[in-house]
């Protein structure tokens, strides 16, 4: 057998009456109707079929088989009549294809080694397809008698049909690119039309679990799956938050989630790190997983079991439920920042009345006592606080001046002041010492604390006609008594703070006598532990350096001093904690 097709054969080397016989089958007219058949057609499966069926007609073959290349350069069969129908789609690595009509010879096959496949078909004799130079396909075909060589007429006929259907195949593949194109474009444009839809679906919630069930029912409506899962961040934590599973994912597989970045096939997860998480995956029955970005961070995870209908998740899909994804988790975020805000207002009504109810207990006025002025002050550094100060009057021109400072700030501290304030108000009017008042208070509020809170608490009693203030402190700030002559005197005797324990007395009583233009200075350690922006102390020798440097102001001036004084010292820097002061000064 030859190598390959001599041209130059003559017909007449065959007899006369085969010839006239082959000739007839090999006329100009039949590649007339085959051009006008083949070209009246953009329907490639067509196109290729009938210049099977022709040639094979030609040649009186029973088998043959129409290969394309593909845009990675390999070979797929297209069509197939007389062979096995499981060859359509199957792939063949090809190179090197001559462009002439080949005769497959056993040296020639040696030569070309992936000529073997025709071979092992049955097929001898290989047509190109070959359109403005490059090569399109390649045709098979097993001729019912092989000769040596093929005639000029032959030779010139099958390379006329080969070149119109390559022609023709060119169009139709250029047609089904295009058709490809607009299926795609028109997929892509009701994906569009989707997502619009279901971002005014989503945009109209406002409510993060009815996003959520939305969110699935959409997913399942538009891709189907028969398992999902959807995991979103909740406190730095990633958690399960709605789920269809075969077995339910732990803590440990969702804290993996937040590495991901894009929509990930989970059997392509292969890295060592990632065996556990995708065999734990694969056992729930997820196939799939999409992040749900905001912003460039991960904020939850949807994972997907197989699609209902079958078939692989395509990059569309995965693209597709991305868009869908982001779409919803800033739905849910907004949500989320939605009830935080209703949440924060709630709070902020409840804080406002509190506030409102905590200066009702504070003095709205201070009383008027002979021979004294009398001025105080207090500034919270939340909208409710836990400084409180008091001035009761008793009978025979005696008066009570408390200050009390609660740890912690807020609304717990403000409710524990409050205690504070009903005990005093509770107690005062029994006519006991000073000792043991205070250990009454202390035992009532460790009733009421069981010892998790404390105060710091400074009282006396002011008795005019007798020029005393008899007192104690619990744990407080020391006041300071600035006499006329500069001298100044601490008032540090008591005993342990309000609430720790039980039975904490007894409290020691401290005495003094107040004689004209001395100043009794109360205060809180919001005042003298005032921070700086760089984190330095107002401290207690400034305030009393500031004092005792102005001891002609009054009570009110003194105050007002002071408290510009802690301003401009924490200019740059938030109120660290409430700022309390009552001052008296004794007059003729």
């Amino acid at each position: 057998m030859p190598k390959s097709v001599n041209p130059k054969t003559p017909t007449r080397s065959l007899p006369r009456d085969r010839r006239t016989a082959t000739e007839s089958r090999f006329d100009l007219s039949s590649l007339f109707e085959f051009s006008s058949i083949i070209n009246a057609s953009l329907d490639l499966k067509f196109i290729l079929g009938h210049f099977l069926l022709t040639i094979m007609g030609k040649l009186l073959s029973l088998r043959g088989i129409v290969l394309l290349r593909t845009d990675g350069g390999a070979y797929r069969v297209e069509t197939v009549k007389g062979l096995s129908a499981e060859l359509l789609g199957s792939s063949r690595a090809i190179r090197s294809v001559p462009n002439r009509i080949l005769l497959l010879t056993p040296a020639l096959v040696k030569k070309h080694p992936w000529m073997g496949f025709f071979r092992e078909l049955g097929i001898v004799l290989v047509v190109p397809l070959t359109a403005n130079g490059k090569v399109l396909g390649l045709a098979g075909f097993a001729p019912s008698s092989v000769r040596a060589t093929l005639s000029r007429v032959e030779t010139t006929y099958l390379r006329s049909l080969a070149n119109i259907a390559a022609s023709a195949v060119a169009k139709g593949l250029v047609i089904a690119e295009l058709e490809q194109s607009n299926r795609r474009l028109s997929s892509k444009i009701q994906e569009l039309n989707t997502l619009f839809e279901l971002g005014k679906e989503f945009n109209s919630v406002l409510d993060a679990e009815r996003l959520i069930k939305l969110l699935m029912f959409s997913v399942m409506g538009q891709i189907g799956a028969n398992r999902y899962a959807l995991c979103l961040l909740v406190d730095a934590k990633m958690s399960v938050v709605s789920s269809r599973l075969t077995n339910e994912l732990h803590e440990g597989v969702c804290a993996e989630f937040d590495r991901l970045a894009s929509p990930t096939l989970v059997a392509s997860m292969r890295r060592k790190r990632d065996v556990q998480t995708r065999d734990a995956l694969t056992s729930a029955g997820i196939e799939l997983l999409v992040p749900l970005m905001l912003q460039g961070e991960t904020k939850g995870v949807l994972g997907l079991g197989k699609k209902l209908q079958g078939g692989e998740y395509t990059p569309s899909d995965m693209e597709f439920l991305a868009s869908l994804g982001n779409l919803a988790i800033i739905s849910i975020e907004n949500a989320r920042l939605f009830q935080e805000a209703i949440e924060r207002q709630k709070l902020e009504d409840e804080l406002l009345i509190a506030k409102q109810i905590q200066r009702g207990l504070l003095p709205a006025s201070l009383p008027s006592i002979p021979h004294c002025a009398i001025a105080a002050v207090n500034i919270s550094s939340k909208q409710v606080g836990g400084d409180y100060y008091d001035v009761i009057a008793l009978e025979r021109d005696r008066f009570v001046i408390a200050i009390g400072d609660v740890s912690g700030k807020g609304a717990p501290a403000s409710l524990l002041m409050a205690n504070l304030q009903a005990a005093i108000r509770a107690l005062v009017p029994l006519g006991l010492s000073l000792s043991e008042l205070t250990k009454r208070v202390n035992d009532l509020l460790c009733d009421n604390t069981g010892g998790e809170r404390f105060i710091t608490f400074f009282w006396g009693i002011l008795d005019v006609p007798a020029r005393t203030f008899r007192y104690v402190s619990a744990g407080h700030n020391p006041p300071i008594l600035f006499r006329k002559d500069g001298s100044r005197e601490l008032l540090d005797k008591g005993g342990l703070i309000l609430g720790i324990m039980k039975e904490a007395g007894p409290y020691e009583e401290g005495m003094v006598s107040l004689g004209e233009d001395d100043m009794l200075f109360l205060y809180t350690d919001g005042v003298s532990e005032s921070m700086s922006a760089e984190g330095e102390e107002w401290t207690e020798e400034k305030l009393e350096a500031l004092v005792g440097s102005h001891l002609q102001d009054t009570p009110h001036e003194s105050i007002e001093r002071v408290t510009a004084a802690v301003k401009h010292h924490s200019r740059n820097a938030p109120q660290s904690d409430d700022i309390t002061m009552v001052v008296l000064k004794w007059k003729r």
